[in-house]
């Protein structure tokens, strides 16, 4: 085991003690695992499952049954064999032929494995960080291919831009917790259609696994064309974040509904300080009892500026 090896399994452990308290383990999705199609589904899914037992075990060596590695995933073993066994099978078998893991051996319907390469130096290449909880999440849906929606779950949490901080009013800030790449380039990463990756967006979102900010906005590019503003996506739990990150970004692109808002907002204003100056008047007798509240709360906004 070489040093890099031994120092990532310190602060994997370390990561993984912290993040229990809330039931939860991180884990980390080498990206030319999850974005070579060539892997299946379920080999992605297996590898969460690997990955968890090595972390969580601070073992290399693994002797796991499908029934095991089953109700890890699922909380329950099924009482016959179905699809799942198959599938879970599979994904060892192609994560064996990958070299992701070694099969070292099969006894009394136990897998002995080598799950080394699990293993990595975060510094060797590009990962998405997910948490077991989450992939439990995703299989506790029903009525879609959980397995699909995980690796696409997985590779979204992999397109978070870590060098984008958002500041909160507040001053609280997080960073890695931002994407807002376009539906037409998931859709090609994927290798699905929009209309699926739009489904599964929808599928996320009601679980409250992420958080979608829709834009619905446009701005002219360099050639005086229009250009849609890309969705915003995170985990739901960043929803404040998102949020400020898309307002943000309207007004630095100068979007058509930032400009819009703030034009609405300035000739909003005018009338109400007309008004004003006509209540002041005495003129007064034609205005309603909702328009006097809001000259009423106008100028005190003012006051206060």
């Amino acid at each position: 085991m070489n040093k890099n090896k031994q120092n990532l399994g310190g602060l994997l452990l370390k990561e993984t003690k912290t993040k229990e308290v809330k039931n939860e383990a991180m884990l980390l999705i080498p990206k030319d695992l999850y974005e070579n199609h060539s892997i299946s589904h379920y080999a992605i899914a297996t590898y969460c499952l690997l990955q968890k037992l090595s972390v969580h075990t601070q073992l290399f060596k693994q002797c796991a049954s499908l029934q095991q590695l089953i109700y890890y995933l699922i909380d329950k073993v099924p009482d016959r064999r179905n699809r799942i066994y198959s599938y879970i099978e599979q994904g060892i078998e192609e994560l064996h032929f990958n070299n992701h893991i070694q099969i070292t051996g099969v006894q009394q319907k136990h897998f002995l494995l080598d799950c080394t390469n699990i293993w990595f130096d975060t510094d060797s290449g590009n990962f998405s960080k997910v948490s077991f909880d989450e992939v439990r999440k995703i299989f506790q849906i029903k009525g879609v291919n959980n397995y699909c929606l995980l690796r696409y779950f997985i590779f979204l949490m992999g397109t978070l831009v870590a060098k984008i901080t958002v500041t909160l009013p507040d001053g609280n800030s997080k960073s890695g917790i931002i994407s807002n790449f376009p539906i037409s380039y998931l859709a090609k990463q994927m290798d699905v259609s929009t209309k699926t990756i739009m489904d599964y967006n929808k599928v996320l979102e009601d679980a409250k696994l992420i958080y979608v900010y829709r834009q619905n906005d446009f701005v002219l590019d360099e050639n005086n064309s229009l250009k849609t503003l890309s969705n915003i996506y995170g985990r739901y739990e960043d929803k404040e974040y998102i949020d400020a990150f898309a307002r943000n970004q309207r007004q630095y692109n100068k979007s058509y509904r930032h400009t819009d808002e703030n034009y609405n907002n300035a000739n909003q204003k005018r009338r109400l300080a007309q008004m004003y100056q006509n209540i002041c008047k005495g003129k007064y007798d034609g205005y309603s009892e909702d328009e006097i509240i809001a000259v009423y709360n106008y100028v005190l906004s003012e006051n206060k500026k």
